[in-house]
């Protein structure tokens, strides 16, 4: 009973702090469009103005509360944007103004993306000599993405996948760390790919004059998270590391400590096949290239100034961070982030969260073909008996391991 009260506390938090970080978002959002005078005031455009605004003058809405008080101002009293154009658009001109064809291409580029990492999820299975076939590597992954984008908080995708599998094979523990490790390869090439990135802006290579100021918030990210990753997967893959710091007698103490020690004897395997894991991290190459490409479609397909370098740089960092469970799903952690890189003097608020809402869109129809697997294959149980059945048969392979003297990292 206390471990459900729990829960349910640690789920009303979080869905407290994403209805706070949602209002903070919106409340950044312009519905129409707008334009931003000199000392940095933005004022509603009045598109229905009457009579129409002459040449060379922006009608503008100076009211409050619903009340209309239309002004014909001077363009030059407002900061230009991308073109030399004054009015910013809102989020319905947004909407309106995708271009289909780009957005699609994204669409499709996301969809390349989860293919090759449902491949990149079968070599590693291999690896520990769990065979199993790519169509079904395939249908779990949809499935996966299913529970992941689609009813977020409730059975998470990964242990989905690991659930299904352990049901054809005796290597329960092997199956749950090629999830973990998977998990964290991509962690880890997205870290990479936000370093890289970062220095080749600051390197002035990425074609564009970059301010080292527009470049601060991205390199202090980039900064804290690259030694937090090579640190947790030293902590995770090496036995020797933790018994080095005497970590392992505080991981010991916590309810993970059987996934820590199982990924360790799994680390000896991946070590031995050198080969298939350089084959797994090209695919999980491939697999971010893709999904980067996808977020940078959507964005031109609503004609964000952003260049790709930008894209390749805060992206990752995005999703990285949004990894953080503050909130279910990272709704409102996701977007608040979004902001936060994009905006500036070139890109509104209001066009970076159709470029959000788009970049959850997708992934929530790519995930519909799971609902399809849920539905035909075996009925789906509560998160509860998920993870009771997975600790149970992991922490038994963990006692025979100890048992016949299999190695550890």
């Amino acid at each position: 009973m206390k471990k459900r009260i729990r829960k349910t506390l640690l789920l009303s938090v979080k869905l407290v702090v994403a209805a706070g970080l949602l209002a903070w978002v919106i409340a950044q959002v312009h519905w129409r469009d707008y334009v931003q005078t000199r000392d940095g005031r933005t004022l509603a455009v009045a598109a229905d103005a009457h009579p129409p605004a002459p040449a060379g003058r922006i009608a503008v809405d100076t009211g409050h509360w619903g009340a209309q008080r239309v002004e014909y101002r001077p363009a030059s009293d407002f900061e230009p944007v991308a073109g030399g154009q004054v009015v910013r658009p809102g989020f319905a001109t947004s909407l309106r103004q995708i271009h289909v064809a780009l957005a699609l291409a994204g669409a499709a580029a996301f969809g390349v993306a989860l293919l090759l990492i449902a491949v990149r999820w079968r070599l590693l299975l291999r690896i520990q000599d769990v065979e199993v076939s790519l169509w079904e590597a395939m249908r779990l992954t949809f499935l996966g993405q299913f529970f992941n984008a689609i009813v977020p908080g409730t059975v998470g995708g990964d242990l989905v996948k690991a659930y299904y599998v352990t049901k054809h094979t005796p290597k329960k523990a092997a199956v749950i760390v090629s999830i973990f490790v998977d998990r964290l390869l991509g962690l880890i090439e997205l870290a990479l790919l936000a370093g890289v990135m970062l220095l080749v802006l600051l390197a002035g290579l990425g074609g564009a004059d970059r301010a080292g100021e527009d470049l601060r918030l991205p390199a202090i990210c980039v900064a804290i998270i690259l030694p937090a990753v090579g640190g947790m997967l030293l902590f995770l893959l090496s036995r020797r590391f933790r018994t080095f710091l005497r970590l392992d007698r505080i991981y010991r103490r916590l309810p993970i400590a059987h996934h820590i020690e199982a990924a360790g004897d799994a680390a000896v395997r991946y070590r031995r096949r050198l080969g298939a894991m350089g084959a797994a991290v090209g695919i999980s190459a491939a697999a971010h290239l893709a999904f980067v490409t996808f977020v940078a479609l959507m964005g031109m397909s609503l004609s964000m100034p952003a260049g790709p370098m930008e894209y390749f740089l805060y992206v990752p960092l995005i999703y990285i961070i949004g990894a953080i469970p503050l909130t279910p799903g990272g709704v409102g952690w996701v977007e608040n982030w979004y902001l936060r890189f994009f905006e500036g003097p070139l890109c509104g608020a209001s066009t970076i969260l159709v470029l959000a809402l788009l970049a959850r869109l997708a992934p929530m129809l790519w995930g519909l073909p799971g609902a399809v697997v849920a539905v035909t294959g075996p009925r789906v149980p509560k998160a509860e008996v998920i993870e009771a059945e997975l600790t149970a048969a992991e922490e038994a392979e963990a006692r025979r391991g100890g048992q016949d003297g299999s190695p550890t990292a």
